[in-house]
């Protein structure tokens, strides 16, 4: 029988945003929920940010823009605003705007990017998808980092062609990114779905246990991880349910989310960072803190 797990609804999506077209769910630094909202206009795409913390909700509007953008985080005192997808080696997909509207900088971050997160101290994580791995384009390392400036700064491939660090897989598609602190990164990802730890940049940690390599583990979008403990949403089955998982005891065990009013969450995709999971059901967003499941 599967267990049941409670997860408290953080938000409603149109409540706070509106009526948009489009919108994604991030997490900032600090476990901040981020929500960016797109409207479409004559093939002109107006944004949004809401900043949800647990004493407001902060809107800021971003100028129009000829291109979609997939991805927000702050930079800083500014806002980080990413386009998944680039043109060519010299479009620039990364747009760095203070509260006020303003461009501050610009810059290029490759095409296929699959997640985009910052730290307190100026990095931005970037992790790509296969089109990104695969394609002509600096994705081709699947896990970058760059500072404020857009000047790269940490390269996965290069870290692993390095004689100490040659057991790390490359990555062919990074699923699942979880930018812990500035000095720790998680990352999840295919095809052989190992759970890597770089720690500053320069140490790793490298978890490959046969439980990846099964249902339901494989194919996560996104895990909160605590300790030795990783909460994962779900993979290619068993679509709803999440999986916690003891890298000390090698062993899997798997919940409903349910609500305060114990209904199913038949939630549509996850979205981890730190200790937090957060499950994004049609308009609602629900949490769930891997302290409190352990």
């Amino acid at each position: 029988m599967v267990r049941h797990i409670q997860a408290i609804r953080k938000l409603n999506i149109d409540h706070i945003a509106g009526k948009h077209d489009t919108h994604n769910i991030f997490i900032d630094y600090d476990g901040n929920l981020v929500l960016l909202t797109s409207v479409k206009k004559r093939d002109i795409h107006h944004h949004s940010i809401f900043y949800v913390t647990e004493w407001a909700v902060q809107k800021i509007i971003i100028p129009p823009s000829q291109e979609p953008l997939h991805y927000a985080q702050p930079l800083g005192d500014n806002w980080l605003l990413v386009n998944a997808r680039a043109k060519n080696d010299t479009t620039h997909n990364a747009f760095v705007y203070d509260d006020t509207q303003n461009l501050m900088s610009s810059f290029h971050m490759g095409d296929g990017i699959e997640d985009v997160q910052t730290t307190k101290n100026g990095d931005i994580w970037t992790s790509y998808f296969d089109e990104g791995v695969f394609g002509d384009s600096i994705g081709a390392s699947g896990l970058l980092c760059f500072d404020k400036k857009g000047v790269k700064i940490f390269d996965f491939v290069k870290f692993i062609q390095t004689p100490s660090n040659n057991e790390i897989p490359f990555i062919d598609d990074c699923y699942a990114l979880n930018v812990s602190s500035n000095q720790t990164v998680y990352l999840y990802y295919y095809s052989d779905f190992p759970l890597v730890a770089l720690h500053n940049k320069t140490d790793y940690e490298l978890f490959n246990h046969e439980q990846f390599q099964e249902s339901p583990i494989v194919g996560s979008k996104a895990f909160s991880i605590w300790k030795d403990y990783i909460l994962f949403g779900h993979g290619y089955d068993v679509k709803g349910k999440i999986h916690l998982y003891s890298l000390q005891n090698k062993k899997i065990q798997s919940y409903l989310p349910v609500t305060e009013e114990n209904d199913i969450i038949n939630y549509d995709y996850a979205v981890g960072r730190k200790h937090k999971l957060f499950l994004v059901c049609k308009d609602d967003v629900y949490h769930v803190d891997i302290r409190d499941v352990i």
